[in-house]
C-alpha cells in the first residue's frame, strides 16, 4: 500500500494557493431554507379551540401542556392534511395561533365594552364607516395602559367567530 494514498495525510492537490472566486461570498453560511407558514381556515380555527376545550383538563398555571399541543398538531394533522401549499400545523404553530385566537379575544372585548365608543356586531364587526374611519384610525393607533388597539384592526368590518370558543378556554378571572 505504499503507492496508495489511503492513510496519506498529505494532499493530492496542487500546493499553490487555493483558487478564490471572487464572485462567490466567502465565510458566508449557505442559505436556510424556510419552512412555509402554517395557514388557517376558520374551519381549522374551530377545530383547534374545540380540540383544546376537550382537553380543558390538561391546563397547568393557566396554559396547555406541551403534550397538548402535540397532541393537537397530531389532531390537525389527521382531521386537515397538509397540502403541499400551507406548511404544518406543528405543536408550536398551534400554540401560536391559539395566542393570536387569544390576542384578537381582547381586542374584540375591548371592543364590545361601552367605553371604546363602537357599536361592535359579533357579524359585522365595529361597522366603521366614512363618517366613522377617523376615529377608528385613531382608535387603533392609541395605546392605552402599554397595549396597542391595532390588534382591532381586523375587525373594522368584520365578526370574530371564535369570540365564545376563545372565552370558554380563558381563565374565569379575566372573563368579562
Amino acid at each position: 500500500m505504499s503507492g496508495s494514498s489511503a492513510g496519506s495525510t498529505r494532499s493530492l492537490r496542487s500546493r499553490g494557493p487555493p483558487v478564490v472566486d471572487p464572485f462567490v461570498p466567502q465565510g458566508l453560511p449557505p442559505p436556510r431554507s424556510h419552512k412555509k407558514a402554517a395557514t388557517w381556515t376558520v374551519e381549522e380555527e374551530a377545530a383547534l379551540l374545540n380540540f383544546l376545550y376537550s382537553n380543558l383538563g390538561q391546563v397547568a398555571d393557566g396554559n396547555f401542556k406541551k403534550v397538548t399541543w402535540n397532541t393537537a398538531a397530531a389532531y390537525m394533522a389527521r382531521s386537515f392534511p397538509p397540502s403541499e401549499n400551507a406548511g404544518d400545523k406543528t405543536a408550536e404553530a398551534c400554540e401560536r395561533k391559539f395566542k393570536m385566537l387569544k390576542k384578537y379575544y381582547y381586542a374584540v372585548a375591548d371592543l364590545k365594552c361601552i367605553a371604546s365608543g363602537f357599536a361592535y356586531d359579533d357579524n359585522h364587526g365595529a361597522m366603521i364607516t366614512l363618517e366613522n374611519a377617523d376615529l377608528w384610525d385613531r382608535y387603533t393607533k392609541l395605546i392605552t395602559f402599554c397595549q396597542s388597539h391595532k390588534d382591532a384592526k381586523p375587525f373594522r368590518n368584520s365578526g370574530f367567530p371564535h369570540f365564545q370558543s376563545v372565552e370558554l378556554l380563558l381563565p374565569s378571572s379575566t372573563r368579562g
